[in-house]
């Protein structure tokens, strides 16, 4: 064959290859409308979906109208704590009912319900392009699933700055390090989530720890030094912030600093030359395992990981969400993903660390904090 043949050979092989290659893109494409079409039609049979919510409170009660009248599905969404959920769940579990579809929480309560059989695979339920191309997230050659059986999606991924401030009482630079807070001027001026119970205190604290951040001979000197204000109650610990009867907060979660920044507060948060763990937040998504309308679970999966979806998400609590698609114009400047800063893995992010070593760290903060419980 002379070079002219084998020329016009290749470029036939190519032009096979490629319609061959085209016609798989249509077909997948056909496959995959197909597919949403009929859990979509089979979703508005089963009437509605039931979230249990620890992340996204109210906003999410009021996305619930605009979902209704998107898919046709009833959108029912209980909030409140990972811990209540995790209780709720279990007794749920035990007494053979199952009312939840959906479960968006931390990845403490995340792990536990999985241990009880609560949660199945949800790989298998993702169904629009764009939330499976792995291009549109933030890992980018993958996925971001929370472990290996792909039970949890985590769609938040944003510096967890645990240190936040009333700008009136700190001055700029006051607050560079973890160290920092050793200072006098801090005395009786810290409040703090407790560390000694699973929630954003213990993981920021466990998580230091695990990454050598800070270390047991630093809390305990904070405590014996710092008349320091130990609480559960998040909202109010934002408001005490913001009122300025404490000048720094550590371990507030998003939603409610959001809630304060939004109404005017003078807070900030603070970065730390230590560097900081890339969190997930309350945004971790699973599927129950037998849930009552799962076609409608798959149909608010899709949506709360689409584009439009995690919009919302991150508007509503301006966490930056894992897909790198989305303007980031809402979400606070000091939780947005930043290139060369260090990050590290959060303690409450890995599912052997939490069945391994959790007890043991909780033991050490209740050991260091406990002359501060109760006062």
């Amino acid at each position: 064959m002379n070079k002219s043949g084998k020329k016009f050979l290749m470029v036939m092989v190519l032009a096979v290859s490629v319609a061959v290659t085209l016609m798989g893109y249509v077909k997948a494409d056909a496959q995959w409308e197909a597919e949403w079409q009929k859990t979509l039609e089979a979703g508005k049979k089963e009437g509605k979906v039931v979230v249990y919510d620890t992340i996204l409170g109210p906003a999410m009660r009021k996305q619930a109208l605009i979902f209704g009248k998107q898919f046709g599905i009833e959108l029912e969404v209980t909030f409140g704590r990972g811990s209540q959920f995790g209780q709720r769940l279990r007794r749920e579990k035990a007494a053979g009912m199952n009312f939840a579809d959906v479960v968006i929480a931390g990845g403490n309560t995340s792990f536990s319900i999985k241990q009880i059989g609560v949660t199945e695979p949800l790989d298998n339920k993702l169904i629009l392009p764009e939330v499976i191309n792995p291009k549109l997230w933030y890992t980018l050659d993958r996925l971001p699933w929370l472990e290996d059986a792909k039970h949890f999606f985590h769609f938040y991924a944003y510096p967890n700055r645990d240190i936040t401030i009333n700008t009136d009482l700190v001055k700029p630079g006051e607050i560079e390090s973890w160290q920092d807070l050793l200072k006098p001027q801090f005395k009786g001026k810290i409040v703090w989530s407790d560390p000694s119970v699973v929630g954003s205190g213990f993981n920021g604290f466990a998580t230091n720890i695990m990454n050598k951040v800070t270390d047991e001979n630093y809390y305990r000197q904070l405590v014996a030094t710092q008349d320091i204000t130990l609480s559960r109650d998040l909202r109010q610990m934002a408001e005490w912030l913001a009122r300025g009867k404490h000048a720094v907060a550590v371990s507030i979660p998003g939603p409610q600093i959001a809630q304060m920044l939004d109404a005017g507060a003078h807070i900030a948060y603070v970065t730390v030359k230590e560097g900081t763990y890339l969190s997930y937040g309350g945004g971790i998504v699973g599927v129950a395992a037998e849930a009552p309308h799962p076609n409608a679970a798959k149909v608010f999966v899709n949506w709360l990981l689409s584009r439009d979806g995690q919009d919302f998400a991150q508007k509503a609590t301006k966490y930056m969400s894992a897909r790198n698609d989305i303007p980031i114009d809402d979400v606070n400047p000091q939780s947005r993903r930043k290139p060369g800063e260090r990050y590290f893995v959060a303690a409450n992010s890995m599912e052997k660390w939490i069945n391994e070593d959790q007890k043991k760290y909780l033991a050490l903060a209740k050991d260091i904090f406990g002359p501060l419980i109760g006062r």
